[in-house]
């Protein structure tokens, strides 16, 4: 959903972090505390911070800034 990354590129620019897009679907945000992963695009929409045993489910482009620039979601 272009809808999604529209959003994530909105917010990053807003904070300041980079947004790397691969063709496989996956959006990695750099910049901020933590590197975050993300996967818009999928059933769960799971975003991994780097390093981390587990994902966060169903976030939004919203909740994968907080993550990369506050480490929270």
């Amino acid at each position: 959903m272009s809808t999604d990354r529209n959003t994530l590129r909105k917010l990053a620019r807003e904070c300041e972090v980079e947004v790397i897009e691969y063709p496989d679907g996956r959006v990695l945000v750099v910049g901020g505390l933590v590197n975050v992963h993300w996967w818009p695009d999928s059933k769960r929409k799971t975003a991994f911070v780097e390093g981390a045993p587990a994902g966060r489910r169903y976030a939004t482009a919203r909740n994968v800034i907080n993550l990369a620039t506050k480490g929270v979601a």
